[in-house]
């Protein structure tokens, strides 16, 4: 049978709470539904955790990513192989209360003119301990204002209608994607709400409480620019985004590190290490002449290389 409900679930390096996350949606009182579990390379347990649950229930759909794609591509993926009506959005490490499923299912079909709907959340610490709450309130109109300056939605909370053309913009990162998407479907006219029920825990952790960064303020700002654009011209020019400054810099000083390491690994006569670092710098930045005689030359016997290795380290 058709799930009435979609779940897209990305997973990555998330064992600690992963458990006790997959169960809060196994138990859910709404049970027509299927759980896309998206794996994005973990290097713990997380795998091994999927795996046991896929064997013990049916409406699990694993998805492996070949290589790390980060949250938008792997979100992407599973709207791609979402078959429900509705498609709702977890975390690995947040709790869904055993009726939000069923709440927010029955809310959209009462409300056909409602597109996205988020709701309040009870928010945890690390321990699971209650720090607080998001109490959200249903409004359309003042949440339509809002997001012109803010968030107020709590993304793994959300639930919307699934058209089959809805996909998260690659280019946001560092959790802007869901505003963009947000600010998409107000320029399409669509009413996005919140409900005053507290249908999920939401645990902020300690990287939680550290992401005010300039790069993600400069990405919502970009979302704000465009959705303007949007208004003004009905398109913007999101393929002109460019990483942030802040952003730009992270990726000059890992080139520079992998490059550091690389030569550091072939005057000591590492090769191993060299050719591994080598595959990773043509992976991430492309080809590079120097990078690519160096690669060659980890292959010659190291008596053959002192005098060469003088023109490159």
């Amino acid at each position: 049978m058709v799930p009435k409900i979609s779940i897209i679930f990305p997973v990555y390096n998330g064992e600690k709470y992963l458990r006790e996350s997959i169960n809060s949606i196994l138990s859910q009182t709404f049970e027509s539904f299927e759980l896309i579990l998206i794996n994005d390379c973990s290097a713990d347990g997380s795998q091994k955790i999927i795996n046991e649950f896929a064997k013990r229930d049916k409406r699990i759909v694993l998805i492996n990513n070949q290589k790390n794609l980060g949250l938008p591509k792997t979100l992407n993926k599973g709207l791609e192989s979402a078959k429900g009506k509705y498609i709702a959005r977890m975390d690995q490490d947040d709790i869904s209360l055993e009726d939000r499923l069923k709440v927010q299912y029955n809310y959209l079909e009462r409300h056909p003119n409602i597109f996205l709907i988020g709701s309040s959340a009870v928010v945890i610490d690390e321990a699971g301990r209650r720090m607080g709450v998001f109490e959200k309130y249903d409004n359309y109109k003042k949440i339509k204002k809002k997001l012109l300056k803010s968030n107020p939605i709590v993304h793994p909370s959300i639930m919307f209608r699934n058209k089959g053309e809805l996909f998260y913009r690659e280019k946001f990162k560092t959790s802007s994607e869901d505003y963009d998407l947000y600010l998409r479907l107000l320029s399409r006219g669509e009413k996005i709400t919140n409900l005053p029920n507290f249908l999920i825990k939401y645990r902020i952790g300690r990287d939680s409480l550290c992401s005010t960064s300039k790069d993600q303020q400069f990405y919502f700002q970009k979302a704000k620019e465009l959705y303007l654009q949007r208004e003004k011209f009905g398109k913007d020019n999101y393929e002109s985004v460019k990483p942030s400054l802040e952003k730009q810099e992270q990726q000059s000083f890992d080139k520079l590190n992998l490059n550091t390491r690389i030569l550091t690994g072939f005057q000591d006569n590492q090769m191993r290490n060299v050719r591994k670092n080598i595959r990773l710098f043509f992976k991430n930045y492309g080809i590079n002449k120097n990078q690519l005689i160096i690669y060659v030359l980890s292959f010659i016997p190291y008596s053959w290389t002192k005098f060469i290795k003088k023109f490159f380290v």
